[in-house]
């Protein structure tokens, strides 16, 4: 991560925190702010510890070996080995309609990519390439951890702001009888906070998005094929089976609202880059990297709810 981004995801961090810590002062005054500070503290440290093997159970992913797709994972470690990640992530797969990709984990130890069988059987080598080597831009740069810090701390924020607001629709029956007045500017607070911490949080993936692009290109010295697979998954969400789950085309939601940047515009970026590195040997891009045999997942209903950031 560089200097300018490190600045940029320290500063967006520390305005979350600081609008979740003034959300538990307005709730219970100083030991509010403590005793928001302690749970914070407890889920940052202890419940993403788990939140990996959570997520991958959850989804339904299974874990993709070597002799399943020894192309892939040729790839994988070509890459990794690139950017001198000692420990080579996991690669799940997982059963959905759509094509995505996402990193899972607390740190370079325990990362795990996460790939769905379409974007497996859609995607040449090349293209599985630049997606792989998206993933790894993440890892590397420590946005599993910047990500997981923002999703608790958002999640927190919304959660104390609902039971702010739940204290005081309780309280509006005394305080009409009492003929006293309503706390107006902290409901304003509980109503602007959640949706204000869940902006900060957008702009901070949006951010990252950018950057494991850069880093990506440069790693698999191949920017038109990072460029292909973007534009073949945006292809592909717009097709009927996503309308069902969103009914408006990727593109269309406000900018400040989504979590990764318009597709047009990442892909600009990726063109007009000069890679640091030489693509992959030919025998690894060129060939069909094949799908595993003995895949039998069923089909699930895709849980996008769970698949946030992480493309």
């Amino acid at each position: 991560m560089n200097l300018r981004n490190l600045v940029q995801s320290a500063l967006m961090l520390s305005a979350m925190t600081a609008l979740l810590a003034l959300i538990g002062y307005v709730l219970a005054g100083r030991d509010g702010l403590l005793i928001t500070a302690m749970f914070a503290v407890s889920f940052l440290t202890f419940g993403r510890s788990a939140s990996r093997t959570w997520m991958l159970k959850a989804i339904g992913a299974v874990k993709l070996r070597p002799n399943q797709a020894p192309v892939i994972h040729a790839i994988l470690a070509e890459l990794c080995r690139r950017v001198g990640l000692v420990r080579v992530p996991d690669i799940h797969l997982m059963d959905s309609e759509t094509m995505f990709g996402f990193s899972a984990g607390n740190s370079e130890n325990d990362a795990a990519i996460v790939l769905t069988a379409p974007l497996v059987q859609g995607m040449s080598a090349r293209e599985i390439t630049g997606v792989l080597a998206h993933e790894i831009s993440h890892i590397v740069s420590g946005d599993l951890v910047v990500m997981g810090m923002a999703d608790v701390i958002t999640r927190m924020t919304r959660t104390l702001s609902l039971l702010g607001l739940f204290l005081i629709m309780l309280n509006i029956p005394l305080a009409a009888a009492g003929g006293e007045h309503l706390p107006w500017a902290a409901l304003a607070l509980l109503v602007i906070a959640p949706f204000s911490s869940f902006l900060m949080q957008m702009a901070l993936s949006r951010s990252r998005e950018f950057e494991a692009d850069h880093r990506a290109v440069d790693i698999c010295g191949d920017p038109s094929a990072l460029a292909q697979a973007l534009e073949k998954l945006e292809v592909q969400q717009r097709g009927l089976l996503r309308h069902v789950y969103l009914p408006h085309q990727p593109g269309t939601e406000p900018s400040l609202l989504r979590s990764h940047p318009i597709t047009k515009e990442r892909v600009r970026r990726i063109l007009s880059q000069s890679p640091a590195m030489s693509p992959l040997p030919a025998e690894l891009i060129s060939a069909h990297h094949g799908f595993p045999s003995d895949w039998s997942g069923t089909l699930g209903v895709p849980v996008k709810w769970l698949l946030r950031w992480w493309r």
